[in-house]
């Protein structure tokens, strides 16, 4: 299991190496080597749902279509709804995932400085709340939000989504395939950035991985420096990267995290190592919501589940918690 571990490591490095173009991508990242399609975002304009303006929010992306061909290969870009709500203060709203727009070549247009067939996909809070049946006033509140997934069907019938392709395509090509919106409380951009130190709140003892010894980020007492920076079209969200996982074993690279500090709560995207053990990668995924203080940025603590999933590797979910404090 171990030399298998250590061969899609291998792989991985080619896909992140070997390359640089992302209109040839598709030739390597998809499942049996096959010419693939993924939405690559060109251009994130505006990222969330306004709470003090909820009427005049909307979501917007430029988006085009990497598939080896400019785009022409693509039939179909579908996007799926469900919505998330988070917030139990005003009730309980039940809303299965949906398609809630399906485009197709008469929307795509030349987009990009390589000029590949691609749309502008903007989704208006009123559209999509009413869409959901969550457009009564007051219905959506902080922590609620809209899941969206996206696929494409090409002119074969193939469809490509965030199952059937690798982290690589998010990653290092810059693809979008899945992202949330969130009701959320404007930031400015001078909070919630800069250095910030990371220590364990709690943390699983080590064991051995394929007999290598592992804990999310090495042995307690942690002090792990980070620096979160502002996400373009977005005033909410903060990016930065953790370093290496699971030390100190293997100290698998990861991708980059994005934080959302909406109004009240915060979340994080998954710490997705690329790796595993042929079904799908290793990551971290977060525990329900963390509180925040909108007016503090000195200190939150956010709980994850490690091998959650475990990609195929074995482990169960083991808890930790991650505390940020500004420097």
């Amino acid at each position: 299991m171990l030399k298998k571990l250590s061969f899609l490591l291998a792989a991985c490095l080619i896909v992140m190496t070997g390359c640089k173009d992302d209109e040839l991508a598709p030739v390597i990242i998809f499942n049996e080597l096959e010419i693939g399609a993924f939405p690559f975002l060109n251009e994130l304009k505006t990222a969330e749902f306004d709470l003090a303006d909820l009427a005049g929010s909307a979501y917007e992306m430029d988006v085009y279509f990497v598939d080896g061909e400019a785009g022409a290969k693509v039939a179909q870009y579908n996007i799926f709804v469900t919505f998330d709500d988070n917030n139990p203060d005003n009730g309980t709203i039940e809303a299965n995932e949906m398609l809630y727009r399906s485009l197709t070549p008469s929307d795509f247009a030349p987009l990009g400085d390589k000029g590949n067939l691609g749309t502008t996909v903007r989704i208006p809070f009123s559209d999509v709340a009413g869409f959901v049946g969550a457009g009564a006033e007051g219905a959506v509140i902080s922590g609620d939000r809209f899941q969206f997934r996206t696929e494409i069907v090409t002119t074969s019938g193939t469809t490509f989504n965030s199952v059937n392709s690798t982290p690589a395509v998010t990653n290092a090509f810059g693809g979008i395939w899945n992202f949330n919106v969130n009701a959320t409380c404007p930031l400015s951009d001078d909070a919630f950035v800069g250095a910030y130190t990371c220590s364990y709140g709690e943390v699983y003892e080590s064991f051995p991985l394929f007999g290598a010894a592992v804990q999310p980020f090495g042995p307690a007492p942690l002090s792990l420096g980070v620096t979160l920076s502002t996400v373009a079209g977005s005033s909410t969200r903060r990016s930065f990267n953790y370093g290496p996982y699971l030390l100190p074993g293997y100290g698998f690279g990861t991708s980059d995290i994005t934080l959302e500090f909406a109004c009240d709560v915060v979340t994080s995207t998954n710490i997705d190592s690329g790796a595993g053990c042929g079904s799908g990668s290793i990551q971290a995924s977060q525990t329900g919501v963390a509180s925040f203080d909108l007016v503090d940025d000195s200190t939150w603590t956010i709980e994850y589940n490690d091998f959650d999933p475990n990609g195929g590797c074995g482990p169960s979910p083991l808890p930790f918690s991650i505390i940020f404090t500004k420097q």
